[in-house]
């Protein structure tokens, strides 16, 4: 259902709200939230604005996260169509003293974007608009990273975000954003030309470099229900048609593939700008490691095969490689992550920006032999433009000499398996922590940082978004169990 009425009936009987198919009276709506659901209502616009209560039959299918285990049904849910629906969802959360969440996507690892009291819902805000000279594109925060990718692909541009194509593209681009366009183009953030926000007052702001310039600082990076819901990017685009596709494999024992990840890291130190990639590590059957390479190159595919001949002399001849030249499009979907709409999982995250040492592959290698399951591991290269921007450039801090990011991650079918394979994957991370920086991505948010999470998020970075966070939310109505606290 599309919208929801406010219908006034005669003999003094309450209005109505048009619920899932049926009649709702507000008292009864009232009664049930103990919230005055009806003063809500009345700000925003009938034709255009959803207002769900959990009863309704219509909330199952909005609830759904991609988090199975972390995903609650709010009391309330809007779903805003417009920057002023959002101000006035706020206003009134505030007024009435209701904690709220603001959901895009829906793919907060640690569901962030659930709430069980009131969901400010951006989805109603996805229209996608590309300028007539092809170099910036407006889109409504409520987007998927798929839709903004399919809505340009026509024009041969893109913007530098992640790969798997339901993800919202406001938390995505406000946690950092790393995708297989990163080390050409940068992170999501590095694009983003302006923004729509709502702040802590309900002020519909539009902020950029020349205007708030540190609240367009902070939400570069530091922007996941921090400071305000944002309503609207501009990105500016980069221009993207052929693309080099790639994917080199290695099965080896052990001891071999402990040689095969150094040999990775060493050839990383020349690796062209142009090449983007993630390497996998899984176990293999008889004892043996799979070591995966695969990405894109916005370069020719020769100069592309170069490089992977490159590395094979210094890691070995592969037992799989192939490349493609094929359009950006045709790659993205290849790519597309997306998967089951909902898993149980955790994700967990470092940065490496000394080598990992033998003992620290071994290390890692070893616990994910030892492991009763599998646990993904993967590393995402950085490099290239997204290093070029100084650490403190925006609140995304994980540059300069970063040289690249570990993800830990891992799925499961039912909730009774959660305790099992969260315990796997913390015996790991914890194992790996002799070896690495100690930062985090924010994207991968991670619970069990506890008190540290703030310094693993967002590093030297954090004294000055603390001081914005007082300046633009001194009553903290944003926040979550990982927000940036205040000053």
């Amino acid at each position: 259902m599309q919208r929801r009425d406010f219908l006034k009936v005669s003999g003094g009987l309450s209005a109505h709200l048009i619920v899932g198919g049926s009649l709702l009276s507000v008292g009864r709506a009232e009664a049930d939230t103990g919230l005055p659901v009806a003063a809500l209502k009345a700000r925003l616009d009938p034709k255009k604005d959803i207002v769900l209560l959990a009863t309704d039959k219509a909330s199952a299918a909005k609830n759904l996260s991609f988090n199975k285990r972390t995903q609650i049904a709010p009391q309330l849910r809007v779903i805003a169509a417009s920057a002023g629906a959002v101000s006035a969802t706020i206003l009134w959360a505030t007024e009435n003293g209701v904690g709220f969440a603001v959901r895009s996507g829906g793919h907060s690892y640690e569901g962030f974007s659930q709430s069980p009291d009131l969901v400010i819902d951006v989805r109603g805000i996805a229209a996608i608009k590309l300028s007539d000279n092809n170099k910036s594109v407006s889109v409504g925060s409520g987007a998927n990273l798929g839709s903004v990718y399919t809505h340009l692909w026509r024009a041969d541009v893109a913007i530098p975000a992640g790969s798997c194509f339901p993800v919202g593209v406001a938390g995505h681009s406000l946690g950092g954003g790393f995708g297989l366009l990163g080390r050409p183009f940068g992170l999501a953030c590095d694009s983003i030309l302006s923004m729509e926000v709502v702040d802590a007052m309900g002020q519909i702001r539009t902020v950029s470099e020349q205007k708030d310039p540190d609240l367009f600082w902070a939400l570069r990076g530091g922007g996941n229900g921090n400071f305000g819901v944002v309503t609207n990017f501009n990105f500016r685009t980069s221009a993207v048609d052929m693309v080099a596709r790639f994917g080199i494999s290695w099965s080896r024992s052990v001891a071999q593939a402990i040689k095969i990840v150094q040999a990775w890291q060493q050839w990383l130190a020349d690796l062209p700008p142009a090449i983007t990639g993630t390497l996998h590590l899984d176990t293999a059957p008889g004892g043996r490691i799979k070591v995966h390479f695969a990405g894109l190159s916005v370069q020719s595919e020769s100069k592309l095969i170069a490089e992977l001949k490159r590395l094979q002399r210094v890691a070995g001849a592969a037992d799989q490689v192939s490349t493609k030249t094929q359009t950006f499009k045709a790659a993205a979907i290849v790519f597309d992550g997306g998967g089951a709409p909902q898993v149980f999982m955790k994700g967990k995250s470092d940065y490496v920006i000394d080598l990992l040492s033998d003992q620290a592959i071994l290390t890692l290698l070893s616990g994910l032999q030892r492991a009763p399951s599998p646990i993904s591991v993967l590393f995402d290269t950085y490099g290239g433009a997204i290093n070029k921007v100084a650490s403190d450039a925006t609140a995304f801090v994980h540059r300069g000499e970063t040289k690249y990011s570990i993800q830990y991650y891992k799925e499961w079918n039912s909730a009774a398996d959660s305790d099992a394979d969260i315990a796997m994957m913390r015996t790991l991370y914890a194992s790996m922590r002799p070896f690495v920086s100690g930062g985090s991505y924010v994207n991968y948010c991670d619970l069990d940082l506890g008190e540290h999470y703030a310094k693993a998020y967002w590093g030297d970075n954090l004294g000055r978004l603390m001081k914005i966070k007082t300046q633009y939310d001194p009553g903290n109505i944003f926040r979550h169990a990982q927000s940036v606290p205040l000053g």
